[in-house]
């Protein structure tokens, strides 16, 4: 007896594509596939923000950087853009606190005739123009033409006021406003599968509160569109940071309040008001001998050690160390906490503070060696099933106990 026709997963995949733009298989699908990241400027954020040293703002999610008044957010983001411009995009920034000029755009590095700037004064100003961009990019790449790598920022989305706002300004009424939050909240619907078919990163900036319950909470503002959009939210607050008494930066903490490529770990990042923000800066939290062949501690030789006034196991333990210099030496690391330098052995040398922060003792595989053994693991989300089965008994026993 002939075998009946089955309608397989095949077939259903098939008549689905005569009427879904967008859906395919997932082994096949680049609809929603990340092919690069922006980087932020400084490495440490980019592991905050993707998990990764390499990595940063995924070419087509949304990310926010939220914060009061002061804590580097417009700063983080002329940086991104920066990095975004050196690697081909064209920049559409939307400007709700006329805070950004010509000069000070040629001041970060970027290339002002890569950058379309769009004033923006209410929700719904900015609703219609980045609809009608996304629109006009998606009728283009169905028509099979070549677009524009874009990118679009806005500064910020705590600024943009509504329209019914303005109105209630000019007739004088005190009425509350109520149509703020349900219009973003409306314009965060609209545009996520919009950007995701562009391939456009959007960066956006957004001010904080304390709320004024008992424990006091803080939150972005805006309602919850922009939280429940953002693939990525970091929080971020500041610390003054002076030098010879004088104040000559910030310390800004970046605090994950939503991410869904890593896991939720602050990261601290110095903004230097003369010299900015150093790429490999907030690093030494991370770096081991181990993994990168950098720690604080000093050089000997080895036939010095047997000299040293120190225990045999410490004497085994640096003999373990060991590798040899450039001119032949026979070098050895010798762990030391309170040491005013760091061992780099790559360099066969010790270096200061200064020097610390620098292309020279972070080249690239020495950056790629860290990544790889370090920061990956703990900033990576990831399932440990022997360990889940521990965390689970410890669960069930903490439950028993209470209904006993």
């Amino acid at each position: 007896m002939a075998k009946e026709k089955e309608f397989t997963f095949d077939d259903l995949n098939a008549s689905l594509a005569k009427t879904s733009i967008h859906g395919e298989v997932m082994d096949k699908s680049v609809f929603s596939k990340i092919d690069e990241y922006i980087g932020t400027g400084n490495y440490l954020l980019n592991a905050c923000i993707s998990g990764s040293l390499f990595g940063g703002i995924p070419n087509n999610r949304s990310v926010c950087f939220a914060g009061p008044s002061g804590t580097g957010k417009t700063f983080v983001l002329l940086n991104a853009i920066k990095k975004a411009t050196e690697m081909g995009y064209q920049i559409i920034f939307y400007d709700s606190e006329t805070a950004v000029d010509t000069e000070l755009i040629k001041r970060f590095g970027i290339d002002p005739k890569k950058l379309r700037y769009e004033p923006c004064n209410t929700v719904q100003e900015f609703r219609t123009s980045i609809t009608n961009l996304t629109k006009i990019i998606s009728d283009q790449k169905r028509k099979g033409l070549e677009v524009p790598k874009i990118l679009v920022s806005l500064d910020s989305l705590g600024n943009l006021a509504s329209q019914k706002e303005i109105d209630d300004a000019l007739s004088g009424s005190e009425k509350a406003d109520m149509t703020r939050a349900k219009t973003i909240k409306s314009l965060f619907r609209i545009l996520g599968t919009q950007l995701a078919e562009c391939k456009i990163p959007f960066i956006f900036t957004n001010h904080t509160y304390s709320g004024q319950s008992f424990i006091p909470i803080v939150t972005a503002g805006g309602g919850t569109g922009p939280e429940y959009f953002a693939s990525i939210i970091l929080f971020l607050r500041k610390a003054q940071l002076k030098e010879n008494a004088v104040k000559s930066g910030i310390i800004m903490t970046a605090t994950p309040n939503k991410n869904r490529f890593a896991k939720p770990t602050p990261v601290k990042v110095i903004i230097h008001f003369d010299k900015g923000m150093n790429e490999f800066m907030g690093l030494h939290d991370y770096i081991t001998w181990e993994s990168c062949g950098i720690a604080k501690g000093n050089i000997i030789t080895e036939d010095a050690i047997d000299k040293q006034k120190i225990s045999e196991q410490a004497k085994n333990k640096i003999r373990k160390t060991v590798w040899t210099a450039a001119d032949g030496r026979k070098l050895a690391f010798m762990a030391n906490p309170k040491a005013l330098k760091w061992v780099v052995k790559h360099l066969d040398d010790s270096v200061n503070v200064a020097e610390l922060f620098t292309k020279t003792t972070f080249p690239e595989n020495i950056l790629r060696e860290l990544d790889e053994k370090v920061i990956q693991p703990a900033f990576n989300y990831g399932v440990n099933n022997e360990d889940l089965v521990d965390e689970l008994e410890t669960i069930l026993e903490i439950d028993e106990e209470e209904q006993s």
